[in-house]
C-alpha cells in the first residue's frame, strides 16, 4: 500500500515538471516570435528641397493682336466690284476691296462742298453780327447747319472707306466673306484682317482662379496637336468683370509667330505660371494617404513606420508639394504605404 502511494506521489511530480516545462517551451516561442517578426518591404525616399513651378493650365484659341473684321457701308452696300485674295500681305491704308466706290467718293465730294458753302456761310453771318447788321439768331443757326454739314463730311468719308474696305493696319487679309459681282447689304460683312508678326492666346480662367493672375505673368501655349512645343508669351490683358453666364474671366496672352506657323482660329492649351517656389518640398502623389481624418504620409524611424499628417500645396503631374508635416531629410514611403500602420518593421 505505501508502495503504491509512492509511485502515484513520483507521477504527480513527474507531471507537475513536464507542465512546467511545456508552459516555459510555450513562452519561448512566443518571445522568439515577437522579436522574429517580418519586416515589410517598402519603398522610400529622402525628401531634399527643389525648385516647383505651379502652373494653371487652360483651352486657349488664337487670334491676331490686331484683328478686325471689315463691313460693308452702312449707308446702302452696293455691288461689289472687286475684292481682293486671301493670304496676301496688305499695309495700312489698302484698298482691299470695291463696293461701287466711285459713288460713295461722288457723296463724299458733294459732303465736302456742302461743308465749304457753310463754312463760307458762317464767316458771312459773324461778320454781320459783329457790324450789327443781323441779330444772334442767325449766327446759332449759321453754326447749326455748318456742324450737321460737318457731321455728313464724315459719314460720307467712312462710307468711302468701306467701299473700298481699306485696311486700318498692316497686315494679312486672312479670310473674306464676299465675292466680286455680289450685292450686299449695308453692314455685310466683307474681309478680315489681322496682324499675324504676333498673336493672342484667348483663354477663360474660371472666377475662383483670376485671383491668381495679372498682367505680365509668364504664360505658354501649345498647340493640340503638339507640334514645336510650349511657345512663351505674357498676360497681356485680363478683364476686371467676370461673365455672368459660365462665371469666368477672359484673360488675353501675346504671343511672337516667327515665320508665321500660327494663324488665327487654331486652338491649343495655355498654361500661365501661379508660383514659383525655390526650395520645395515635394512628394510623389502615391505617398499621399487620403484618409478621413485628412492627410497624411508614412515615415521611417529607426526602421519603423509613423504615420504623420501633412497640409498639401499646389500639384502637377504627379507631383505635390507638401506645405507642413514634413521636413527636409526625412524618409518617406512612397511604395507600400498603405501596407503598414503605425510602428510596422519596415525594410527598403
Amino acid at each position: 500500500m505505501k508502495s503504491q502511494w509512492i509511485f502515484i506521489a513520483a507521477c504527480m511530480m513527474a507531471g507537475s515538471v513536464f507542465m512546467a516545462g511545456c508552459k516555459k517551451k510555450e513562452e519561448s516561442v512566443k518571445r522568439v516570435s515577437a522579436d522574429t517578426t517580418m519586416a515589410i518591404h517598402v519603398v522610400t525616399t529622402v525628401v531634399e528641397p527643389r525648385t516647383f513651378e505651379d502652373w494653371g493650365t487652360y483651352s486657349a484659341d488664337l487670334r491676331g493682336s490686331d484683328d478686325v473684321v471689315l463691313t460693308a457701308p452702312m449707308a446702302g452696300g452696293g455691288r461689289v466690284d472687286k475684292v481682293s485674295e486671301v493670304g496676301g500681305n496688305v499695309s495700312k491704308g489698302d484698298a482691299l476691296c470695291d463696293i461701287e466706290s466711285e459713288r460713295y467718293h461722288a457723296l463724299a465730294l458733294q459732303a465736302q462742298s456742302a461743308q465749304d458753302l457753310a463754312q463760307g456761310e458762317l464767316d458771312r453771318t459773324k461778320n454781320n453780327v459783329e457790324k450789327g447788321y443781323v441779330g444772334k439768331a442767325m449766327m446759332d443757326k449759321a453754326q447749326l447747319d455748318y456742324q450737321s454739314a460737318r457731321v455728313a463730311v464724315l459719314q460720307t468719308q467712312r462710307a468711302y472707306q468701306d467701299s473700298r474696305c481699306e485696311a486700318p493696319f498692316s497686315g494679312v487679309l486672312v479670310s473674306r466673306f464676299v465675292d466680286a459681282f455680289q450685292n450686299v447689304a449695308p453692314g455685310t460683312p466683307t474681309v478680315r484682317v489681322a496682324n499675324l508678326s504676333s498673336l493672342e492666346a484667348v483663354v477663360s480662367i474660371p472666377e475662383s482662379e483670376a485671383f491668381d493672375y495679372h498682367e505680365g505673368q509668364k504664360a505658354e501655349f501649345e498647340l493640340l496637336q503638339g507640334n514645336g512645343g510650349y511657345i512663351t508669351g505674357r498676360i497681356r490683358g485680363l478683364d476686371r468683370a467676370v461673365e455672368v453666364h459660365n462665371r469666368t474671366v477672359m484673360a488675353r496672352i501675346e504671343l511672337p509667330n516667327p515665320g508665321g506657323r500660327l494663324r488665327p482660329g487654331m486652338v491649343g492649351r495655355a498654361r500661365i505660371l501661379r508660383k514659383g517656389y525655390d526650395k520645395a518640398l515635394v512628394l510623389a502623389s502615391q505617398a499621399v494617404l487620403r484618409l478621413q481624418e485628412g492627410t497624411a504620409v508614412m515615415l521611417v524611424l529607426d526602421g519603423r513606420a509613423h504615420k504623420s499628417a501633412v497640409v498639401l500645396g499646389p500639384s502637377r503631374a504627379d507631383s505635390v508639394v507638401v506645405l507642413s508635416g514634413i521636413s527636409a531629410g526625412d524618409r518617406v514611403i512612397t511604395v507600400g504605404a498603405f501596407q503598414v500602420s503605425e510602428n510596422t518593421k519596415v525594410e527598403f
